[in-house]
């Protein structure tokens, strides 16, 4: 009996409380899933409405599988339902967005090359265009953005992310959790003129014109998840994260002699949402998540520029009592090659 104890102290240390949360990673877990993934710039000016430009996404459908800390989907464009270029025209794209959750970190990752964007917050006839589509649109517009954002979940033992967002886990009561972390992101923007309409440049002053840009941000950044259970099996999570550190900022705009550059440090700010809702069980879950993070800069003459990226998925995943020995015994060599145990 002495022997046994330490083991089943360190379980009870390392795990779930299994009153409050299952954890099914050990389990197949099979997905079908409808999804689109987006991102969004916002230039502000002065007493003037915001500029909104959008790229033309798309909706997916796919199928995925995950076990233990590998997760595999494959999606692919629904025809009739991604026909609407002749409305906001084309966008030309990669998209790359990873979720990493266990049951201590939240990590988000993503990668995106969008070309092709609409504005969504004004119409033709305002900006004097005559173009062959219904929304205002430049093809001559490319963005590209990297980042990260990771986030520690203190109640570590009694609140899962995965079971709300990864699917292979269980919360089987309300329960909540502070978070801690940080981020760090990196972005471009350029088009073939400035990307405010010159029919709006009145409302907009000097930075706020830009043609390119490239901005760097660094920081903190913390919050609150909780989950609220209704009979076990219905649940909703709401998720909410906010920082600001240091953002550096190179700004190509239009002057009256052609063009200049300008190169400023100051403050940049983020913010995190995600949520979800559905029904979780011992062998099924159905639910919609959405997932957004929001990066900002203040321009100088307090005008301010900032991006969203973002997925909302629908998911259909049943849970298999199968195990999967080739990725078992892939885990084992793993854990043999590194000096500390690694956590399932």
């Amino acid at each position: 009996m002495g022997a046994l104890q330490p083991l089943s102290s360190r379980a009870q240390v390392d795990g779930f409380d299994t009153t409050y949360v299952n954890d099914f990673t050990r389990r197949l877990t099979g997905r079908l899933y409808l999804s689109t993934k987006y991102n969004a710039l916002r230039i502000g000016g002065q007493g003037n409405d915001a500029v909104i430009l959008r790229p033309n996404s798309k909706v997916n459908m796919g199928i995925g599988a995950s076990y233990r800390a590998l997760t595999l989907n494959i999606g692919f464009g629904i025809p009739f339902v991604n026909r609407d270029q002749e409305v906001r025209g084309r966008t030309r794209y990669i998209d790359a967005q990873a979720n990493i959750h266990t049951q201590r970190w939240a990590t988000n990752l993503f990668l995106q090359v969008f070309a092709g964007y609409y504005l969504a917050s004004h119409d033709l006839h305002e900006l004097g265009w005559q173009q062959p589509t219904q929304r205002p649109y430049r093809e001559d517009l490319v963005e590209f953005n990297l980042g990260v954002s990771s986030l520690r979940i203190l109640n570590d033992r009694r609140f899962s992310y995965r079971a709300a967002f990864s699917q292979d886990a269980w919360q089987r009561r309300s329960q909540g959790s502070w978070l801690v972390g940080g981020y760090s992101t990196y972005f471009s923007v350029r088009g073939d003129s400035a990307l405010v309409p010159t029919a709006l440049w009145s409302g907009f002053e000097g930075l706020a014109r830009m043609e390119r840009g490239r901005f760097m941000d660094l920081g903190p950044m913390g919050g609150y998840v909780h989950t609220f259970v209704y009979r076990q099996h219905w649940f909703a999570t709401v998720s909410g994260a906010v920082g600001a550190g240091l953002s550096t900022q190179h700004i190509t705009y239009p002057t009256a002699e052609g063009s200049a550059e300008q190169r400023n440090s100051g403050l940049g700010w983020h913010a995190q949402v995600r949520a979800a809702v559905g029904y979780n069980s011992r062998h099924r879950y159905v639910g919609i998540g959405f997932n957004q993070e929001n990066i900002g800069y203040l321009l100088p003459d307090q005008q301010h520029f900032r991006w969203s990226v973002g997925n909302v998925r629908l998911n259909l995943v049943q849970r298999f009592n199968r195990r999967v020995p080739q990725v078992d015994r892939g885990i084992r060599w793993f854990r043999k090659k590194v000096k500390e145990p690694l956590s399932p």
